[in-house]
């Protein structure tokens, strides 16, 4: 089920499936915000959690335990979660997790959603309510539509971080997969040069700010602020980026993405 809220500039719509982010749109009408097709990708905005990316040969080992894993970006965005708490320009979701294969660890996990004038939120809270420590990582992955601009082209487009980088958009840039930037610093931008309109995403604290869309660049290019990477040890532990989240541990992610359009 779908649920929205407003301010006078945006319009932020998410599901109770995964609790996820499913749209933002300006007051104008235009979305800003991937469709999910499934025929390209049938994701909008989904959240990794408890790991990020995929696992070596779909299995990890834990306490001498292997445990086999059937999605990649963990598994919170697979379920549904419940609307618990509801205004006017906010929205909150729960999911618990009690232990079950495939991970052996229980876990509450609240996502709420907010907007304010032209910036919208996504922030996660998530508490291991098991009695041993958890391995950890978590990340965002929205989806941006792109060319967000009328009549401008690919190449009009670049992305600039806060340290300074910048980086052309070329159709052919992913065909060997994500660019992960260790050197973002605070902010993370999606920009029409011409225009000098943007969408950012705020990466300040976070391990990594991955790059990402398929091949081609098919309508949409998502800014990832992660913390964690992939690797191929079977040790989540081993794993860049990744943390223990001690016994009722409480931590708290937030995506932030400003509409500069």
């Amino acid at each position: 089920m779908e649920y929205t809220i407003q301010t006078s500039a945006l319009t932020l719509t998410a599901n109770d499936l995964g609790g996820l982010l499913w749209g933002v749109r300006k007051a104008d009408g235009q979305e800003l915000i991937w469709g999910g097709d499934p025929a390209v990708w049938g994701f909008r905005a989904p959240v990794c959690f408890p790991w990020c990316g995929v696992i070596q040969d779909n299995w990890f080992e834990s306490d001498g335990v292997c445990h086999t894993v059937t999605s990649k970006h963990g598994f919170v965005r697979d379920f549904p979660h419940q609307l618990v708490d509801q205004s006017p320009d906010s929205l909150t979701f729960r999911f618990v997790h009690d232990g079950a294969e495939p991970w052996p660890w229980s876990f509450t996990f609240e996502t709420v959603h907010k907007v304010e004038g032209q910036r919208a939120y996504t922030v996660c809270t998530a508490v291991n309510t098991s009695d041993k420590p958890m391995p950890t990582q978590m990340g965002f992955h929205p989806a941006f539509r792109v060319p967000f601009v009328p009549g401008s082209a690919m190449e009009d487009y670049e992305i600039r971080l806060e340290s300074g980088a910048v980086v052309p958009v070329e159709k052919a840039m992913f065909d060997a997969g994500p660019i992960v930037r260790r050197d973002a610093g605070d902010w993370c931008r999606l920009v029409h040069r011409p225009s000098g309109k943007y969408i950012q995403v705020t990466t300040k604290g976070w391990y990594c700010a991955v790059l990402w869309a398929p091949p081609g660049i098919p309508g949409f290019l998502c800014l990832e602020p992660w913390d964690g990477q992939v690797n191929d040890s079977h040790d989540l532990m081993a794993r860049p980026g990744a943390f223990w989240m001690e016994p009722e541990e409480s931590r708290t992610w937030s995506l932030e993405m400003d509409f500069q359009l």
